[in-house]
């Protein structure tokens, strides 16, 4: 009889803490100054690492980022100011200028 009433507090409590799991959210965020591939692949590299980010899809010719993330672990706002800290504009947040700097000269904007 213990082992019954064990065995369904245990479940009870499994499916209590999968219920306050949050479903992850997807975004799409104006990166206007991803210029190539390696941009591409350097943006989605660095925020697979950013805690609660769960996939990360760059179209360098739309200039749009698309993210899924878990709105517990991270935020918006968190993550546009990572993109920048990478060196690249996400939306209304500006490139980190030392960031910026250290890019190729493939990923810089192209001069006017």
């Amino acid at each position: 009889m213990k082992k019954a009433i064990l065995s369904l507090l245990v479940l009870f409590i499994a499916f209590a803490s999968n219920a306050q799991q949050k479903k992850p959210v997807t975004v799409k965020i104006n990166t206007p100054t991803v210029q190539c591939e390696m941009c591409k692949k350097k943006i989605e590299e660095y925020l697979a690492y950013e805690e609660g980010i769960t996939k990360v899809v760059v179209d360098f010719k739309q200039k749009k980022t698309t993210v899924t993330y878990l709105t517990d672990r991270t935020n918006l706002e968190n993550i546009k100011t990572a993109i920048a800290n990478i060196g690249y504009d996400a939306e209304e947040v500006k490139a980190a200028a030392d960031a910026y700097d250290k890019l190729p000269k493939c990923c810089k904007k192209p001069a006017k």
